[in-house]
């Protein structure tokens, strides 16, 4: 009874693979269907901001496999109109395929670039399929020609740089700032970053003044396309430095340039100087460090005897790799101010130190500038305050006294009383410059002393225990020392 059982079970199988075997060649046999082709429109007008959507769909008919069983491959062709396909575009569909979605983008581009076919103007097109049965000797099949007619476009630029003295790399068109493509907008690019009080306008290729987009005449949120140098050459101004979005739309032909965003914390929490100028050379694992200024977290300052030689500002140690503050172009005028962050650091700009000595530096993150300085140190310094001897006499305040061997180094000493004082740089005027605590009433344990222009704010060291004390002043590097003898 098992062995009978068995045997049904295996009859049984037997039939349905036979079954399955049979109904899969019927399918393959296609008879004696006719190919053909249809096409979604006759009419297409090509627009770029419509890049992304579907602008055209073929479909066709299997065709006939002559009662052969066998797999067909398809051909798609597209051809010029009146050219009996003699340069064709030719796509291999493969098998079992019977649809093609063409999408704006993908027709402008192939009828451009492989039939020359010229921007805004009618372009007839003649498409058909091509049915081979995968069999030798057999014949292939091709369907009737489906004719469309289609105007195609000039797509926008797919590069677009800010150029101008407003922009962080000035006027040099080899070196003008990339904006980045917005991708879910055609032809929309936008940049964040520093601007300063200047002007502006776009370049479409590095190192060519033409063509360009520039401020239209008509108005102030509109480009203009400019491909002659014999056009208005209008630009952008922007009035005040700060961090702007620019954001344009090279199809509206629209530009949006927002308020200066003020950031309410700098980029770096620390910065550094690297360079044969510095004392610590091109040491990038431990190049000496910037101090962050008191009363404005996005200063930093550093001063120092420099050596004749060059620098940059990195930020960070340890890698050549990283991001720096450079200037706009290798070794300016050290009048000049203007400051821009490189990525990686190419291209490799540095400032240069041709004349060694005492030098103070301020860099502004905010406004993007550096003040780089010759410093000539005070003959004379003072100490006036309560705390002192004379009290709050700028008439006659304390002398300090000068170090014989260093002229950046000035010393009081002698009895103190519970109160304050500062050291101004001159006498008989109460708005002169002083040097003064970095915060008012700091510990006279901090070693951070600071110039203050005109005295504003009015910072001072505070004495809480009477005594004498010996007090020594660099004015360069601008520390003090406060000790209770």
């Amino acid at each position: 009874m098992k062995y009978a059982q068995y045997i049904m079970t295996v009859l049984v199988m037997v039939m349905v693979m036979c079954g399955c075997k049979k109904e899969n060649y019927a399918e393959l046999n296609k008879g004696n269907t006719v190919l053909a082709l249809s096409a979604s429109v006759n009419t297409i007008v090509l627009q770029e901001k419509n890049r992304d959507n579907d602008a055209l769909i073929l479909n066709w008919t299997s065709g006939s496999n002559k009662g052969t069983n066998a797999s067909i491959r398809y051909t798609l062709q597209l051809a010029k109109q009146g050219t009996n396909f003699a340069n064709p575009i030719s796509l291999d569909m493969g098998l079992a395929v019977y649809s093609n979605k063409f999408s704006v983008r993908t027709l402008n581009d192939s009828l451009r670039n492989h039939f020359n076919a010229t921007p805004g103007t009618v372009f007839m097109l003649e498409t058909r399929i091509i049915a081979q049965t995968q069999v030798a000797g057999i014949s292939a099949d091709i369907s009737p020609v489906a004719v469309i007619s289609v105007t195609t476009y000039q797509p926008v630029t797919k590069t677009l740089y800010l150029i101008g003295d407003a922009a962080p790399n000035g006027w040099d068109n080899t070196k003008a700032v990339a904006l980045t493509a917005i991708a879910t907008e055609p032809g929309g690019f936008t940049w964040t970053g520093q601007l300063n009080i200047g002007d502006f306008k776009f370049l479409t290729t590095l190192g060519q003044w033409i063509p360009t987009y520039n401020k239209s005449a008509t108005a102030a949120d509109s480009l203009f396309y400019r491909t002659d140098f014999g056009q208005a050459d209008d630009k952008f101004h922007i009035s005040a430095n700060g961090i702007y979005t620019l954001k344009v739309n090279l199809l509206s032909m629209k530009i949006v340039i927002n308020q200066p965003v003020q950031p309410t914390t700098p980029p770096y929490s620390r910065l550094w100087i690297v360079g044969d100028a510095t004392p610590n050379g091109w040491n990038i694992s431990a190049p000496n460090e910037m101090r962050v200024d008191s009363g404005n977290m996005f200063v930093f300052n550093y001063n120092e005897l420099l050596n004749a030689g060059e620098f940059k500002i990195p930020t960070a140690t340890g890698n050549w790799g990283t991001d720096y503050y450079m200037p706009l172009a290798n070794h300016p005028a050290l009048s000049a101010t203007d400051v821009q962050l490189v990525r990686g650091g190419s291209p490799d700009n540095k400032w240069q130190i041709t004349t060694a000595g005492p030098y103070k530096i301020k860099l502004d993150l905010l406004n993007m500038k550096i003040n780089i300085q010759p410093f000539t140190p005070y003959k004379q310094l003072w100490l006036v305050g309560d705390a002192t001897p004379v009290g709050w006499n700028i008439n006659s305040p304390a002398p300090m006294t000068a170090d014989p061997t260093n002229p950046y180094l000035f010393t009081w000493q002698g009895a103190m009383t519970a109160g304050e004082f500062k050291i101004p740089t001159t006498t008989g005027n109460w708005g002169c410059d002083y040097f003064m605590p970095m915060v008012n009433h700091q510990p006279i344990s901090s070693t951070l002393a600071k110039f203050i222009p005109s005295g504003n704010p009015d910072n001072k060291w505070q004495i809480t225990v009477p005594g004498n004390y010996k007090v020594t002043l660099d004015q360069l590097h601008e520390t003090i020392q406060i000790q209770k003898l």
